[in-house]
């Protein structure tokens, strides 16, 4: 059936059948030659085995629906559990394709017993095969045909039970039959019969026990960081063992439980001379990265702790460094009963959550030095009271920061499960460090505190903060200005003004392109894909010297340790290549090389500057030979199926395949920094159709099925039946063949000829024709529409400006036939005119930003809304919110000064910021009421809430800064720490002055008298 039928009578069918199926997110349907697929991608959170159970009902119950001769339809599940998380290379030069995967076979029946382990399998090598090649003109001379050879075999290769003897008490049972089981058994088999002889298979045929014809080909090679033993040859032949773990059990056990058991089993399974790579390792991977994690965890804790002491004193720093274990103890546990593992995100949110968490501790410590140092002050009712003074506020400032954070679980797609830890670890740790900050660290204070006097100018000597009346340096410093922008009018206004410039000018910083904006930054990674792809009817030997060429390159790189070339298949996937439907890949003329890197930590260049080494004379190479060849990285957070991806839509699908050619020329390949283009249309290649006469071959007594079977036998091969082998893992499959060497083209097809009820001999000739044509190409759906694909990759900048680059060039041009493209992003597009949605990274980073934005607001209206209730005031909560857009002061410069782009991790610290400024100023509003209830005129509660607020927030703000540099220089996170840093920098510098002022000039406007009336104060 043609690709048009395909379409017709089963991908759209089947697409309507499936969109209706709760939880379904997209549809993707390819019809091809006699064939179609329908990939079902479901909504992020879906439960899987309740998925591919509506999934196989819906297509079990609508089986009727099919078209009469439709096999039925194969459900496979593609999931990121299946993917393996350890891959073992066995090669060697001296044994063949087939005994190398004997050899793995057995390696992966022991590995595959290791607790933990699940799907796993043997990729690569040629399963053993009795491989009979049927000799033409013998077959002629005897009179014999494929049909006659196939029966004998079915009717001869059986070995059932029969019954049994039943005497003498005693019960025999009976197995009847002749299975083969050797090639010899399959050589005696007497197939015909000539001048009543009989003729044995051997004789009309060469019988080969063995891989057979070569269709795929593996091999790994090495290159000069390869530390290991290896052969003197470059490449070698080799097999993978793949293994995947168990759903929720831990990548790091049962990688290392695999590898002690590979080491166990090697001396009696593997034999001398063939070499053991691993060549991935995804629990190592995991295990290094939280490993880094846990000594920047420490570093960060370390700093905050030297940032405590310098502070506070030996003895204040102490307990407030005791709560971090503490804290981060409590928060593992809590996530451990809520089914939350230790991984790199994990570990991101308690670094992020650090600094944060030890403030309602250093405000409370910090407090109770306060009122010890008043001299006469009781120490437990000193430690009550500074407790209760600081408490209210203290809790609406921890709940703002908490609010902050939870909005981000309404994240959608694959970015919420992605960034979910964050949102659930930091106010777990926040709440924690609060009911923490109001038990141990009050007792731990009245029972290790002691004041000896007051610290001098600033310094504090283990005695605490100075009460206002013993003022250092910054209090000084902090006085005088504040006191002048107090008295003054004028400096107010300027300073205001100055503040407003300066906002202004950070925001123009994207509209200049300082500031640019990405979805996550590429990460420095141990592994890279090339994938080649030749044109349709490529041979396999041309395909393999491609990638032969390909490997050249790659080997001469210093930093390259191990590549794995697969030819006539795709490799073995990983999690990007599951979602960009590499596995589906196969055929002759497709070909994959995994580059594996010495490890990151080892090598000072990063694997994106490898890439970008290797990019042009790869390019080169595609260029001399015609090849479409990629350099496809790990992405750093969710994969997606292209960074760019243009999908096409319209009423005619022929035009949309113009329309893909012209966007891929005028538009991708014009674009600054667009790699690795490609697109769904495939070249036009060559296809023979041979046409049966219906007439002739009904007079000649040949039915066109059994011209049809018996050319595909010829040409493609067929498995007529199965030898029986004790010990073989796979089975070993009779395959009826001719020899390459007669069916090289069409010329060929003379030589087969049929035999008529008669018993006369008719040539294929006789009742056909062979018609060359130009073969049909496959049709695209997506959603139940028609869609033709154009992606690209990027070398080093941002999906976004790309992307709007296109999107202006097809605003102002047209494509072939006067045709105008309406562009969408987010919505559905029009399908009754011609429409480009633009897809991939940009559609998820549009996705995110809208997310993380809509978190974002939430986040504010909560803050609002909590302050409102706490102040019964819509100002109040005004005035105190106004710190918020004072973070962008920080924000926006500190990626232009670090030279990073504003990626949805910086959007993370952003939402961040805007609970740790609020804390901020909600401490010092809530100081000034207090000095204010306490009979203190306007400016002295304004000056002294500042003067007295000053070193506590200068204290948390250095302990968040200090908490998070660590993360400042990761390739995904940094984003989050840039922003929290330089954020917090600005926005607390700012605050101290702005918030303060801001009520007062509100205040002015209000008597005092409504003031000391309790209209507006703090509740208590």
């Amino acid at each position: 059936a043609s690709p048009s039928e395909i379409e017709q009578l089963i991908v759209k069918p089947l697409e309507a059948i499936l969109q209706g199926l709760a939880g379904i997110d997209h549809t993707y349907g390819v019809a091809m030659n006699s064939l179609g697929v329908v990939t079902v991608q479901f909504k992020v959170g879906q439960n899987k085995e309740d998925s591919l159970v509506k999934l196989y009902d819906r297509i079990m119950s609508n089986l009727d629906r099919m078209p009469h001769g439709t096999l039925q339809p194969l459900v496979k599940p593609a999931d990121v559990d299946d993917v393996p998380i350890l891959t073992i290379s066995l090669s060697c030069a001296t044994r063949d394709a087939c005994e190398l995967r004997r050899i793995a076979n057995n390696v992966l029946e022991e590995l595959r017993r290791v607790d933990g382990a699940a799907f796993s399998f043997v990729h690569g090598g040629e399963p053993r095969k009795i491989n009979v090649y049927l000799d033409l003109e013998r077959l002629r001379a005897y009179n014999i045909t494929l049909a006659d050879i196939r029966r004998v075999v079915e009717a001869t290769n059986l070995d059932i039970p029969s019954g049994a003897f039943v005497g003498g008490n005693r019960v025999a049972t009976v197995q009847a039959g002749g299975a083969l089981r050797s090639a010899a058994d399959v050589g005696d088999l007497v197939v015909g019969l000539s001048q009543h002889q009989p003729v044995y298979l051997k004789q009309v045929a060469r019988i080969v026990d063995g891989p057979g014809e070569v269709e795929r080909l593996h091999r790994i090679g090495y290159g000069p960081a390869f530390a290991g033993t290896r052969s003197a040859d470059y490449e070698t032949p080799a097999v993978t063992v793949a293994i995947a773990k168990r759903a929720g059990t831990n990548a790091v056990k049962v990688a290392d439980e695999v590898l002690a058991t590979l080491e166990r089993i090697r001396p009696t399974l593997i034999p001398e001379g063939v070499q053991v790579n691993v060549t991935r390792n995804d629990g190592a991977k995991a295990n290094d990265a939280v490993n880094l994690l846990m000594e920047h965890l420490a570093i960060a804790i370390a700093s905050v702790v030297a940032l405590l002491v310098f502070f506070l004193g030996w003895r204040a720093a102490s307990i407030v460094t005791i709560t971090i274990p503490l804290i981060l103890f409590i928060t593992l546990a809590i996530g451990f009963a809520a089914g939350q593992t230790i991984n790199r995100i994990t570990l991101f949110a308690l670094i992020l959550s650090l600094g944060l968490l030890v403030d309602d501790s250093i405000v409370v410590i910090e407090n109770i030095f306060r009122h010890y140092a008043q001299k006469g002050a009781d120490r437990l009712k000193g430690a009550v009271a500074a407790v209760n003074e600081i408490g209210k506020p203290t809790n609406l400032a921890t709940f703002t920061v908490m609010f902050a954070f939870l909005p981000m679980f309404w994240v959608t797609g694959m970015m919420g499960p992605y960034m979910a830890p964050i949102p659930f670890n930091v106010p777990i740790a926040m709440i924690i460090s609060l009911a923490i900050a109001y038990t141990v660290a009050p007792w731990a204070a009245y029972r290790f505190l002691k004041i000896q006097g007051h610290a001098k100018d600033g310094a504090h000597q283990g005695e605490g903060i100075e009460h206002h009346g013993h003022r250092g340096r910054l209090e000084r410093l902090y006085e005088r200005h504040m006191g002048r922008l107090i008295a003054s009018r004028g400096a107010r206004n300027g300073f205001f003004i100055g503040v407003g410039l300066v906002l202004l000018a950070v925001l123009l910083l994207p509209a200049f392109g300082w500031v640019k904006f990405q979805m996550l930054p590429k990460n420095n990674t141990n592994t890279f894909i090339i994938t080649v792809d030749m044109p349709e009817g490529t041979s396999l030997e041309e395909t393999d010297r491609v990638a032969r060429l390909v490997g050249d390159v790659v080997r001469r790189h210093p930093q390259v340790e191990t590549y794995e070339a697969t030819v006539g298949e795709a490799g073995v996937t990983d999690f990007n290549g599951l979602l960009r439907g590499a596995n589906l890949k196969t055929g002759p003329n497709v070909a994959d090389v995994r580059v594996n890197l010495r490890n990151k930590h080892e090598r000072r260049e990063s694997s994106i500057d490898i890439v970008l080494d290797l990019r042009k004379p790869i390019a080169e190479l595609a260029r001399q030979t015609g090849a479409n060849i990629k350099l496809v990285e790990d992405p750093p957070g969710p994969p997606v199926r292209a960074t760019i991806l243009a999908e096409l839509y319209g009423p005619d699908y022929e035009q949309l395949r113009k329309l893909a050619k012209k966007l891929r020329r005028e538009v991708f390949e014009q674009t600054e920094d667009v790699v690795d283009i490609d697109d769904s249309v495939t070249d036009d290649w060559t296809e023979y159709r041979v046409v049966v006469d219906r007439s002739r071959a009904t007079l000649a007594g040949i039915p066109p099925a059994q011209v049809a079977e018996t050319l595909h036998a010829f040409l493609a091969g067929l498995d007529a039946s199965t030898v029986h082998l004790e010990f073989e893992k796979e089975p070993v499959p009779i395959r009826f063949r001719i020899p390459a060497a007669d069916r090289t083209g069409p010329q060929d097809l003379s030589r087969i000829f049929f035999t008529s009820p008669q018993g006369r001999q008719v040539p294929l000739s006789d009742i056909a024709r062979v018609d060359k044509r130009v073969a049909p190409k496959p049709i695209y759906y997506k959603d139940q529409y028609p869609v033709a694909y154009v992606s690209g990759e990027l070398g080093s900048s941002s999906q976004v400006y790309a992307v709007l680059k296109m999107w202006n060039w097809l605003r102002t041009h047209e494509l072939p036939g006067n045709v105008k493209l309406t562009q969408y992003f987010m919505a559905d597009p029009d399908t009754s005119g011609y429409s480009v949605r633009w897809d991939g990274e940009m559609r998820l980073t549009l996705d995110v930003f809208r997310d993380l934005g809509s978190a974002f607001a939430v986040a504010i209206i909560l803050i609002y809304l909590i302050l409102v209730g706490y102040y019964r005031s819509f100002a109040i909560p005004l005035i105190v919110m106004g710190a918020i857009p004072l973070t962008v002061v920080g924000v926006l410069p500190g990626h232009m000064i670090m030279g990073q782009h504003f990626t949805a991790t910086s959007m993370i610290g952003v939402i961040a910021l805007a609970g740790i400024v609020v804390r901020n100023s909600l401490l010092l509003i809530d100081f000034i009421l207090e000095y204010r209830k306490g009979g203190h005129a306007l400016d002295e509660a304004v000056l002294q809430a500042g003067i007295t607020r000053l070193r506590p927030i200068l204290l948390t703000a250095f302990a968040i800064i200090l908490g998070t540099l660590i993360m400042a220089f990761d390739p995904v996170f940094g984003g989050l720490a840039i922003s929290l840093i330089y954020g917090t920098f600005a926005s607390t510098v700012l605050t101290l002055f702005v918030i303060p002022l801001v009520y007062f000039m509100y205040e002015r406007r209000r008597s005092a008298e409504d003031i000391r009336s309790g209209k507006i104060k703090p509740r208590s």
